[in-house]
């Protein structure tokens, strides 16, 4: 308690720090095939004669679903309460991942396992975990739920490493198995422990109170605004380009960024390496750019941020850059890739209020879904097409000036939305 005074920043991370971790830890799930899926390449190319897009069909067939489901999964944490949805996300997910070793030389094997990874991703989407996380925190929100979704950053830094080395001592089947099982095993006993939600506790406490034959406690609404309200609104517009731009972009680079490493000069071993940079930079950028939320202008760090990706992809577009060049690259890289969804999601979280969120959250992954499903094969058959990535890149700059410019014409935040926590 703080004498009737609003909890600081501190305080609410004394109350509920172990809230953001679970989070990331439970979300971290949800990046296994994007970041995953890459040092798999060239082994199921070379197994099964795929082509590069054919491979790369599983994410846009998961991330198809994420169109038509984010939405409704979003209206679901809201309405039953994000915990019961994200240990479904991890025990689906994690399962998924591990059948993937079942494919076979029939295409169609592959895009039907991927429908399973799809169900875990939409259910492990990065709106249930920060719905329960912004619900805890207000005046350290912005570090909070960049905890929160360094999940992906912190499976970025080391899945690539991993998978290629599981598939040089057991070949790629059983690297999915151990990929899937190792997580499950990592995240599911933290979730269960440790992930709760304003939401979460009202109904477990209403729950018991029932079963003790005592009065039910009456469920208070959390303040912002409904879905409808929030739809109305042009800032709600803008975000769903800045999401579309920035999923279209990571679902381009995460998964190509080993082979489009390669192709520019680096070894397997060493391109891994870089790959992994990304999540080592991507999770310092999420945490300093999530302390900087709450204390500057989400809309200024946001264009800032987007306009970074312009810069390295225009770096890439040399025949042989340097290692030095491909190092600042991969570091812009993942610099955005870390940071850009923390300020997304912020400002939802601000501009919206939280009554909705998870919901008006899972209209943005919506869009960013359909991005991300258009994305990886059409960036395999931009490959396939012309030989190289030049061509990704340069559509990539555009999206990306486009999504700059999209938050950077955005109009300040209400300031009524705020919690009242003591």
């Amino acid at each position: 308690m703080t004498d009737g005074k609003p909890l600081t920043a501190i305080g609410e991370w004394k109350r509920y720090g172990m809230v953001p971790l679970a989070a990331m830890i439970g979300y971290s799930t949800m990046a296994i095939q994007t970041y995953g899926v890459g040092p798999f390449v060239t082994s199921l190319e070379g197994e099964f004669g795929w082509t590069r897009a054919q491979v790369m069909i599983g994410l846009t067939i998961s991330n198809t679903l994420g169109v038509f489901f984010n939405f409704l999964v979003g209206v679901l944490a809201d309405r039953i309460g994000p915990r019961r949805v994200g240990i479904a996300g991890v025990v689906v997910k994690a399962s998924a991942i591990m059948m993937l070793a079942t494919a076979s030389s029939a295409i169609l094997s592959w895009q039907l396992l991927w429908v399973l990874v799809g169900i875990g991703a939409v259910l492990a989407q990065a709106n249930v975990w920060a719905s329960a996380v912004a619900s805890r925190f207000d005046r350290g929100r912005g570090f909070a739920i960049a905890v929160a979704l360094s999940g992906s950053s912190f499976c970025a830094a080391i899945i690539p490493v991993i998978a290629t080395w599981l598939i040089g001592e057991f070949g790629w089947r059983m690297a999915f198995v151990w990929l899937g099982g190792g997580w499950m095993a990592l995240a599911l006993p933290v979730v269960l422990l440790w992930f709760r939600g304003e939401r979460d506790e009202q109904r477990e406490a209403a729950k018991d109170a029932n079963a003790a034959g005592q009065e039910q406690a009456q469920i208070v609404e959390l303040p912002g605004l409904s879905i409808g309200q929030g739809l109305r609104r042009p800032a709600f517009w803008q975000l769903l380009v800045a999401s579309f731009a920035f999923a279209s972009y990571t679902m381009s680079v995460a998964p190509n960024l080993v082979p489009m490493l390669g192709e520019k000069g680096s070894a397997p071993a060493q391109a891994a390496v870089l790959a992994g940079l990304v999540g080592v930079v991507g999770w310092i950028a999420r945490s300093s750019a999530g302390f900087l939320l709450d204390i500057m202008s989400a809309r200024l760090l946001g264009t800032i941020v987007f306009l970074l990706p312009v810069l390295g992809c225009g770096m890439l577009l040399g025949d042989a850059p340097s290692y030095w060049v491909l190092t600042a690259c991969v570091v812009s890289f993942g610099i955005t890739i870390g940071a850009e969804y923390d300020v997304v999601f912020y400002l939802v979280s601000r501009h919206f209020g939280l009554k909705s969120f998870a919901s008006l959250m899972g209209g943005m992954l919506t869009v960013g879904a359909f991005g991300g499903a258009v994305a990886p094969y059409f960036s395999g058959w931009l490959h396939d097409t012309f030989g190289n990535y030049n061509p990704m890149l340069m559509v990539l700059m555009g999206l990306m000036a486009l999504g700059a410019l999209a938050i950077a014409t955005m109009g300040r935040a209400p300031a009524e939305y705020a919690l009242q926590r003591h």
